[in-house]
């Protein structure tokens, strides 16, 4: 609404500076640069800090709070004008939904009569009876082989070694638990 506001007061600024130039060049520069800035609004800003207070202004909001622009209101005529132009596309929306509903169901009814149409020209299916195979007159046994498992039995525990003969003579010292000679070799004790 403001650029039509505007472009028709420069339209008028324009017309007015054709007749004023004539007298004075200063003047109609005047006249013109105030026609073009009395048609523009101004912009009204929404600034809300992190406690909720709310403060209107006409810069920008500070960094740490939320900016949103507050739209002025619309006159009378404005607002009939845009009522009228919901009205406008709610019908537009509802015609076209009448119209794709149809086109859909008209679809429909064409592909069921396709199918209807296909469905007729096949030849039917073949009617195949299987007669059920009777059972057998006496049941057959198999005799089934049972592998046959060895007896538990715990195993033999492996003999005790056999005891190293204990040297006879000289050459060799016993403790209470072993026995070793001067060679490095050591045995338990008989």
């Amino acid at each position: 609404m403001y650029l039509i506001a505007s472009v028709q007061g420069t339209l008028w600024a324009l017309l007015l500076l054709r007749t004023v130039m004539t007298a004075h060049p200063l003047y109609a520069t005047l006249l013109a640069l105030l026609s073009v800035c009395s048609t523009a609004g101004a912009q009204v800003l929404r600034c809300e800090d992190t406690q909720g207070r709310v403060t209107y202004t006409n810069t920008t909001c500070p960094h740490d709070q939320r900016m949103q622009e507050v739209a002025p209101p619309l006159s009378a005529e404005e607002q009939a004008r845009q009522d009228a132009q919901y009205q406008q596309a709610l019908e537009r929306k509802r015609e076209q939904q009448l119209l794709r509903a149809e086109q859909e169901a008209a679809q429909r009814k064409a592909e069921a009569e396709r199918a209807a149409a296909a469905a007729a020209k096949r030849p039917p299916q073949p009617i195949i009876v299987q007669e059920p195979q009777a059972p057998p007159a006496s049941p057959v046994y198999v005799p089934v082989p049972v592998p046959q498992r060895p007896p538990m039995h715990r195993p033999v525990p492996p003999p005790p070694p056999a005891h190293k003969p204990h040297p006879d003579g000289a050459g060799y010292h016993c403790n209470v638990f072993r026995c070793w000679d001067g060679k490095g070799n050591v045995w338990t004790r008989p």
